[in-house]
């Protein structure tokens, strides 16, 4: 991602879910800490709010994702030893699970992720079927270069665990024959989705924490405007254009219902857009990832400790963006593929709401946070 010049701010003085179900987007479990934020700082505490998106978001987040994903590992191993319907069933409902999780870590592409390409290499859809062939059949591939980003993740597991035979009964016995390297595949991807998420966990969890939440200046280069620019990037782009726009033809002369989410199992695509919708409300207003309950420096704080004097806030507006959008996903069909052949006209109506909050973050929000852009935008939007 290009870092651009970030404008300088003389605005602020600166003070120091069971694992085989889909996590409730709405109640997620929590086991934050509290943080009483019942009294508004008389200058607004940046370096507050860096602590608590580290330790009440990032970390929580990225520790669910690692204790989920090696469930997924055990899970795909079980499977590998003894294919049925009940190990392939057991798979998948941790595959979904685990997927749920990823939705709230997506948007953090800062640091060690960023250098790794660690979103590309865990969510990049849709899946290159005849690469994950090819790999398989040859058994000659290195997941770590950049061309086979698109045959490993969790686009690839919806492959192998949904798509790789004609039906449930055909998946079973790819994996029964053992001299077709099925298994050895599935597991090693899994595994490779685990190092990566060890690698960026073990950097949050060292030095880099305490480097992160002092970096609260308006520059370029400091922590809190890029997580700024990464947050309204992921809802722009990995949000609102992946999981929607693309699939629903906004940047193409048709609709190309290929490219959504979790192709190959078909309905979990409306799934995982709801978790994704619950995952940047909850960053924007400060909720701790495992308790609702808990809240603490936010956007929507520093938005209205600016506009402290204004009654109609940019950040209620932005809330009611986000709910009406989350209520256009909710309307839709589980299965997105058809959805858009079926009525497409709601996944572009459900885009427009997504889109509608665009211009208010992009825009409305940076310019009060006095932070420009950092990243390059070819939608025009």
């Amino acid at each position: 991602m290009m870092r651009k010049t970030i404008l300088l701010s003389a605005l602020l003085f600166i003070q120091c879910a069971s694992e085989d179900e889909p996590m409730d987007v709405d109640n997620p479990v929590n086991t934050g800490s509290n943080i009483d934020t019942t009294s508004t700082p008389q200058e607004f505490e940046r370096n507050g709010m860096l602590v608590f998106w580290v330790d009440n978001i990032i970390v929580p987040a990225y520790n669910q994702l690692d204790t989920s994903l090696f469930t997924l590992s055990e899970k795909a191993a079980a499977f590998t030893e003894n294919p049925s319907s009940t190990t392939l069933i057991s798979l998948r409902n941790q595959w979904l699970a685990t997927y749920s999780h990823w939705q709230y870590v997506e948007m953090f592409d800062i640091g060690l992720a960023e250098e790794i390409y660690y979103k590309n290499r865990m969510n990049l859809f849709p899946a290159n079927v005849t690469r994950i062939e090819n790999n398989i059949s040859g058994n000659s591939y290195n997941l770590d270069a950049s061309s086979y980003f698109t045959s490993q993740g969790f686009s690839a597991l919806d492959y192998l665990i949904f798509g790789a035979g004609e039906n449930d009964d055909g998946i079973i016995a790819l994996y029964t024959a053992s001299d077709l390297n099925y298994g050895n595949y599935l597991v090693e991807v899994t595994d490779k989705m685990i190092d990566l998420t060890e690698q960026i966990k073990t950097q949050w969890e060292g030095d880099y924490r305490d480097t992160f939440v002092q970096s609260t200046d308006n520059t370029a280069t400091s922590a809190l405007n890029k997580m700024v620019n990464d947050f309204v990037f992921y809802y722009e782009k990995g949000y609102r254009a992946n999981k929607i726009g693309i699939p629903a033809g906004i940047f193409s002369t048709s609709p190309l219902p290929d490219r959504i989410e979790a192709y190959h199992g078909e309905v979990y695509a409306k799934i995982l857009a709801l978790e994704a919708s619950n995952a940047v409300y909850q960053f924007f207003n400060g909720i701790a990832y495992n308790d609702a309950s808990t809240n603490g420096l936010s956007l929507k704080d520093y938005l209205d400790y600016i506009e402290a004097d204004e009654d109609d806030k940019l950040s209620g507006r932005i809330n009611a963006k986000f709910e009406t959008a989350k209520n256009k996903i909710n309307d839709l069909n589980a299965n997105f593929k058809q959805q858009i052949q079926e009525d497409n006209n709601a996944m572009l109506l459900t885009y427009d709401a997504i889109q509608s909050n665009v211009v208010l973050l992009k825009v409305d929000m940076l310019q009060k946070l006095n932070v420009s852009v950092d990243y390059a935008d070819a939608d025009g939007d």
